[in-house]
């Protein structure tokens, strides 16, 4: 399939969903998939619950109570307004639920997952029926519903769709050197995802790059950071 991006869009820039769809226009893709995170508005949401978040290498752990929260985060208030507002802006959105699939991640992470699946042929045809699909960091495991890094879905999903750009809208300017000045070019992702200066969830965002540009996808954009050739 030509001409095709996947654009992952991060909580923070979601708390405004007007000003995220006209991020995502930017971007410049004629056909195109979303993939939305919602970091802030869960966190948001665990702390009216009264549950404080934890991380470990940049990824939330998840209890049941904590998997709750995501859904209703995710599901409830940003997946319908962003569609919502990418359907004002005029982009034929669709919101699809249940095309990621992912194992449970072994270790102290919880009810999160990983070896990310995404269904290529459903994606492929919204698109080719001119829609963009929009999809939540939600995925079906084998017993429950799975917590998933939105960097490691998007990547998931360029794979299956075989896209030309993965493109992530952050709130961040792109990727720092050690010198705390942005990377304008990187050939090499997963060397920088182990550079001791790259830490939170920088890291499993360019673990994310690394995966998709080995699959095949030829550019990605983090901020101003470039991974990949120019297409």
């Amino acid at each position: 399939m030509k001409n095709v991006a996947v654009i992952k869009i991060g909580g923070a820039l979601l708390e405004n969903p007007e000003g995220a769809a006209a991020r995502i226009l930017e971007a410049g893709a004629d056909r195109f998939t979303v993939i939305h995170g919602g970091g802030v508005q869960i966190t948001r949401m665990l702390d009216r619950m009264g549950v404080q978040s934890h991380f470990i290498d940049g990824l939330r752990v998840t209890d049941e109570v904590t998997l709750q929260a995501v859904a209703a985060a995710l599901l409830g208030e940003v997946h319908t307004a962003l569609a919502a507002a990418l359907q004002r802006a005029g982009v034929p959105a669709v919101g699809v639920v249940g095309v990621i699939r992912a194992e449970r991640k072994q270790g102290p992470w919880g009810l999160v997952g990983t070896n990310l699946k995404a269904d290529g042929a459903v994606l492929k045809s919204l698109m080719d029926q001119q829609r963009v699909p929009v999809v939540p960091t939600l995925a079906f495991g084998d017993a429950s519903l799975l917590n998933v890094n939105g960097d490691e879905t998007a990547a998931a999903a360029a794979l299956a769709v075989g896209a030309e750009r993965l493109i992530f809208l952050t709130d961040v300017e792109g990727v720092r050197s050690a010198d705390g000045t942005v990377i304008s070019h990187a050939p090499d992702a997963a060397s920088l995802a182990d550079a001791p200066f790259v830490t939170g969830g920088m890291k499993p965002k360019l673990r994310a790059v690394a995966a998709a540009l080995a699959g095949g996808v030829a550019r990605v954009t983090v901020g101003r950071t470039t991974f990949g050739r120019q297409i």
